[in-house]
């Protein structure tokens, strides 16, 4: 995930913690938090994922409570899944050797896989964190 998409799902993960929903997006992106151009195809992302948020019934916090619960270890952080095609949210759990990515239903709260979290930075170099 660019470093952009990280950006924007910390603001969109902040709104439904703070419940701001999408008046909190949009009042981010008129704060300049949104980075780089704003080419239409960012701004159509951008809505897109704000749509999205806006029909999870399960809030970020829900999903970093249930992530803890399933896994019985500590959240690092929690994200809208800006590439599934229904409402979900992706928690990081634990630390080092043991981090783990547990995917949750954003209507459900269901939990739809647990995997180690191996992710490369946009460097192409492992996460140390």
């Amino acid at each position: 995930m660019t470093t952009k998409n990280k950006l924007i799902a910390a603001v969109l993960s902040v709104a439904a913690l703070g419940g701001l929903g999408a008046a909190g997006i949009a009042n981010a992106e008129s704060l300049g938090m949104k980075g780089g151009g704003n080419d239409q195809s960012e701004a159509q992302e951008d809505a897109a994922e704000a749509r999205m948020l806006s029909s999870a019934t399960i809030t970020a916090s829900d999903a970093a409570r249930i992530a803890a619960e399933h896994t019985g270890l500590k959240v690092a952080e929690v994200e809208l899944d800006d590439e599934a095609a229904t409402p979900a949210w992706e928690v990081s759990v634990g630390s080092g050797a043991d981090e783990r990515e547990v995917k949750i239903d954003g209507k459900t709260g269901k939990v739809l896989s647990v995997q180690a979290d191996d992710e490369d930075d946009e460097d192409g170099e492992q996460d140390d964190d």
